[in-house]
């Protein structure tokens, strides 16, 4: 499966920073989209290029190296061409949820995946500031809740009464969260229009 939120080869230096700019992002992507639209674009390209990297056997650079890279050149073209910028998020998002929840279906599901991530890429060119808020608030809620998660293993507690992280009680946290920051945000746009 997927996952773009996987934080857990980080340090607690990096959880923490990636915590400060998942809030930031989580309740202020429109005022910043075109940030926002270079953070999208660069975790699309961090996530997709590892996800290629896992079918390379070997590589002459170390694989963290090439995301990196991979990830900077979407989210710069992204930020120069924000209707590039919202395509890649808007497809990159419905493709990893669709694909997710149609992975029981095979390579049926990721052809249904993919083309509704195109749909997805060019409706979100046809209406971008619900997109971006949506978008800026599931990947803020998403990412905290995921760097959350990794910094509670660093406490020094028991915390196996918790869930475990890939459960469905987690799911649902950041979908909760995410609806929050979508809320926050249309309620700011609101009161600046």
């Amino acid at each position: 499966m997927l996952s773009i939120f996987n934080f857990s080869d980080a340090s607690p230096v990096v959880l923490v920073i990636m915590l400060i700019i998942s809030v930031f992002l989580w309740i202020e992507g429109y005022r910043l989209y075109k940030l926002a639209v270079f953070f999208l674009g660069f975790i699309a390209g961090f996530s997709l290029s590892a996800l290629i990297l896992q079918a390379v056997p070997s590589l002459p650079v170390p694989g963290i190296v090439i995301q990196v890279v991979v990830g900077l050149a979407l989210g710069a073209a992204s930020f120069l061409i924000l209707k590039l910028g919202l395509f890649i998020a808007a497809a990159c998002a419905a493709f990893i949820l669709l694909s997710n929840l149609l992975q029981s279906l095979g390579m049926a599901g990721t052809v249904i995946s993919f083309a509704a991530a195109v749909v997805a890429g060019f409706v979100a060119t046809k209406v971008d500031k619900p997109v971006i808020i949506v978008l800026t608030s599931i990947v803020g809620g998403f990412a905290i809740i995921g760097v959350l998660l990794q910094l509670i293993k660093a406490l020094p507690y028991d915390t196996s009464f918790l869930p475990a992280e890939g459960t469905i009680v987690w799911l649902i946290v950041k979908v909760l969260v995410s609806a929050v920051g979508i809320a926050i945000q249309f309620s700011k746009v609101k009161d600046e229009d």
